[in-house]
């Protein structure tokens, strides 16, 4: 039987798309953190960090939403 070259593709792009997660929701659960002990200084770069995830969640989320939309075409 042939390997569905579809198949390690689709495991790639979702483990990108898990890491990035998985570093989004760890610097907001430090954010929420920092803001509850009044470490504002800590909290502004840590919240740089935060929005640099998120830009990388959006893009790994969108590049495997594209992808699969093409794949389904």
């Amino acid at each position: 039987m042939a390997i569905d070259p579809y198949e390690p593709e689709l495991a790639k792009r979702k483990k990108a798309f898990q890491i990035a997660y998985k570093q989004l929701s760890e610097l907001m659960n430090l954010n929420v953190g920092l803001a509850n002990n009044n470490k504002a200084a800590e909290f502004v770069e840590n919240f740089r960090k935060t929005e640099e995830a998120l830009r990388d969640y959006e893009h790994t989320g969108r590049e495997l939403s594209e992808w699969l939309s093409q794949k389904n075409q």
